[in-house]
């Protein structure tokens, strides 16, 4: 009989959460599968807005990753991970413990660019990690609801992505809900909020927008953040009683830390098969990869999860020496953003649509998502 082999599955997103189910239904042969996890729950992303709008309880937005860990007879380690050792095959952690593997896999998401900016870590609220963003909005809403609702809550969102607009839209709504008026201001770097998206979406966001009160300040950058004001780069200052920073994507620092190949941004480079570039037994998915024969493909949880089955596939076939199959990114995905009122925008191929009828069918595929992990 061959020797057991230790399988790491680092991380607890949406493609690993895939992957757990299947190696519930399917163990591995021969093998001993480990779950490292900073935090036992997975928040789902694409619930978020809806959860900040107060569609959605905390409860309904998250996956247990221990419960799948135990269907899957995996062993569970709750810490961080702080380096990796790809010659000698070890994951270290940062309570001094380390884990050996034969192949691992990382899940870890990514955090947010510009947290060098000074002030940004002390007074902002980064949307990455997600389940921290919950954590901090909720604390929020729970500090001003017991304050004066004369006053006006002034909100700045740092960065007009699709992250950006959902998030706008749906704190606005929360808190006018609650009876505050509320001072939505969206700071974007760029000449035009949601780029990469299509002309049809963007004109229906700005309606929106226009419609809902929230104001836009393009091609400004927040250069210093003080403990209820940003400075812009052209010197302009702007109060907030809650600052979110939402500013894109950025590279977990554990890759470039240990020496892998990376992209700019700080994402591991992998290759189509998902493993690393430079290391058979080595898989990255998710947010914290970036493909090299697709390097702009957005970091967005619609393709997460559709390398699901392509990392389980290929993580089965490695253990028996098999071929593994290669992903290709999809050229286009559904879009669908919550505008926090019961309605959403979508669209795709360059198409859009819009009404309560939008929402209800995002609403419709995201608890299907999740119901499977229960």
């Amino acid at each position: 009989m061959s020797a057991v082999r230790e399988v790491v599955l680092v991380g607890g997103g949406h493609t690993h959460i895939q992957t757990l189910r299947s190696f519930a239904q399917k163990p591995p042969e021969n093998s001993k599968i480990s779950v490292i996890v900073d935090v036992p729950l997975a928040v789902y992303s694409g619930m978020v807005p809806g959860f900040i709008s107060g569609q959605y309880s905390k409860e309904e937005i998250v996956i247990d990753v221990c419960r799948l860990a135990q269907r899957a007879n995996a062993r569970l380690v709750i810490a961080r991970v702080v380096r990796i050792d790809p010659e000698n095959q070890k994951i270290f952690l940062e309570n001094n413990e380390e884990i050996s593997y034969d192949v691992a896999s990382f899940d870890i998401g990514s955090t947010v660019a510009g947290l060098e900016v000074s002030g940004v870590k002390e007074y902002a609220v980064p949307t990455r990690p997600i389940g921290k963003l919950c954590h901090q909005i909720e604390e929020v809403i729970e500090k001003e609801s017991h304050g004066n609702i004369q006053d006006s809550v002034s909100i700045l969102v740092v960065g007009g992505g699709a992250g950006g607009v959902e998030l706008s839209f749906t704190l606005e709504n929360r808190f006018a809900s609650l009876g505050f008026p509320t001072d939505v201001t969206v700071i974007e770097k760029s000449e035009e909020l949601l780029l990469g998206y299509s002309a049809s979406i963007r004109k229906r966001i700005l309606s929106h927008v226009k419609r809902r009160g929230i104001s836009i300040k393009r091609n400004l950058e927040v250069c210093e953040v003080l403990e209820d004001s940003v400075v812009l780069n052209n010197g302009q200052n702007l109060d907030f009683d809650l600052l979110i920073w939402v500013t894109g994507p950025w590279g977990q620092m554990v890759f470039k830390e240990s020496g892998l190949a990376t992209d700019r941004r700080g994402f591991v480079l992998t290759r189509s098969t998902l493993q690393f570039e430079e290391y058979d037994n080595l898989f990255g998915v998710g947010d914290c990869a970036t493909l090299a024969e697709a390097p702009s493909t957005p970091k967005a949880g619609v393709y997460a999860v559709r390398q699901g089955p392509y990392l389980t596939h290929n993580l089965y076939n490695w253990l028996e020496g098999s071929p593994l199959k290669n992903y290709h990114p999809q050229g286009d995905f559904l879009t669908l953003m919550n505008l926090g009122n019961g309605s959403a925008v979508g669209g795709k191929w360059g198409r859009s649509f819009e009404g309560r009828w939008a929402m209800k069918l995002k609403d419709r595929i995201d608890r299907k998502f999740v119901a499977n992990f229960i």
